[in-house]
């Protein structure tokens, strides 16, 4: 009996010593788990674009010069959010070759609803997802065409100053590059304005011509102030009719995987 009762209580001590460490220690561990996810191209419709000075962009409404044809954006995962409107106000005939300049845009604050006088600008957005590269190209044959009569203009857009937008701003070797001056007319009627390559220029960036804050202004013969970044030259030697408002036609053309 004794040699049975010394076996069991051997047999216990045994378990116990066997159980204890697994009860008092945790191991560490390490599990792999996964978290997926898929996207496709972004937006269809068109997008406000953002004010071309603020520090930190805003969406605003462009304020169009009256127009009888205003300008319609066709939206898609990769588009123009915005080209400029231009419009070059009264002026005095010269007999001579002349510049005009530009009149501000005007910008709605979609917030606050004022509206503000800015840069001419471009802007353009990629959420396709495909990273093929793009170019942006800007075609006119300077035609200024009225009831009366016709003259030519060159237009010239200068000061070009590139912006990356929604964390873009920075990633220069992300960025597409911009012409500094585009210069579109007779005599060169179509021109490059901005351009990303394969890998590059995706999400949304503006390419801004002047600054109404900086100085980058001049006046016109009306007083009011211009954008000298934006230019008009209408040569010598045409016939220009007092009251008369001439206008061109100015195609800005997207194309992708250049």
């Amino acid at each position: 009996m004794k040699k049975i009762n010394t076996t069991t209580v051997l047999c216990a001590l045994a378990l116990s010593a066997v159980v204890a460490p697994s009860v008092s220690s945790a191991a560490n561990q390490s599990v792999n788990g996964d978290a997926k996810v898929e996207f496709k191209a972004g937006v269809n419709t068109p997008v406000n674009p953002v004010d071309p000075e603020d520090k930190e962009p805003k969406p605003v409404d462009p304020t169009e010069p009256d127009t009888e044809k205003p300008v319609v954006y066709p939206g898609g995962a990769l588009r123009i959010n915005h080209i400029p409107t231009i419009s070059f106000g009264v002026n005095e005939i010269s007999a001579k070759q002349a510049d005009y300049f530009a009149q501000f845009e005007k910008v709605k604050d979609l917030e606050s609803g004022t509206v503000k006088e800015k840069a001419s600008y471009v802007e353009v957005a990629d959420e396709s997802g495909e990273f093929k590269g793009w170019a942006v190209k800007v075609s006119s044959d300077g035609v200024f065409r009225s009831a009366k009569g016709n003259i030519d203009g060159t237009i010239t857009l200068s000061s070009a100053a590139l912006r990356g937008l929604n964390g873009m701003d920075g990633q220069v070797d992300k960025a597409p590059v911009a012409n500094g001056t585009v210069i579109v007319g007779k005599d060169a009627p179509t021109a490059e304005v901005l351009k990303a390559e394969a890998g590059k220029g995706y999400n949304t960036w503006q390419v801004v011509y002047g600054n109404s804050v900086t100085g980058n202004t001049v006046k016109g013969s009306d007083d009011t102030i211009r954008n000298a970044a934006v230019k008009l030259t209408v040569p010598e030697g045409q016939a220009v009719y007092a009251g008369e408002e001439y206008t061109a036609s100015l195609v800005w053309t997207l194309e992708q995987g250049l």
